[in-house]
């Protein structure tokens, strides 16, 4: 990761801008959201990378610390997901990398769904509520000699 940091500041044009985007390692909000509301159901753990989030801000605050990069921008948001189906949210979670397991069990979330569904609340989606970050550093002039 140092290497590629390196590498990036030297192609990177002069005050270009390095975009940090991932989402943050933590439990995520599961819910149905209807016409009428939003029921909160479960979490998702995404919480699986956090080793390797940390290597990545140690890499960066290591760059930025020699004077390569400088900070402009730190925000966090909320990036929703929507499916149609708990099993298309089953789909998506058994291929992540970054989230793996849900509580409680996608049979349970089902039973959830089909409950909230049968209860005249038709159009039920099935919402995870992805926090992310977005951090930005821009290119600083150092001369060598």
């Amino acid at each position: 990761m140092v290497h590629a940091l390196h590498e990036i500041w030297r192609v990177l044009v002069g005050n270009g801008f390095l975009v940090d985007l991932r989402p943050l390692s933590c439990q995520c909000p599961i819910e149905l959201v209807t016409p009428s509301g939003v029921v909160h159901v479960g979490e998702a753990d995404a919480i699986g990378m956090a080793a390797d989030d940390d290597a990545s801000d140690r890499a960066i605050r290591g760059i930025v610390e020699q004077g390569r990069f400088v900070p402009r921008e730190d925000m966090q948001f909320d990036f929703d997901f929507y499916w149609d189906s708990v099993q298309e949210l089953t789909s998506f979670i058994e291929a992540s990398t970054r989230m793996k397991h849900v509580r409680p069990s996608y049979a349970d979330l089902e039973k959830v769904y089909r409950e909230v569904s049968a209860g005249g609340r038709e159009g039920a989606r099935v919402r995870c509520r992805r926090r992310t970050m977005l951090k930005a550093y821009q290119k600083a002039m150092v001369w060598t000699h």
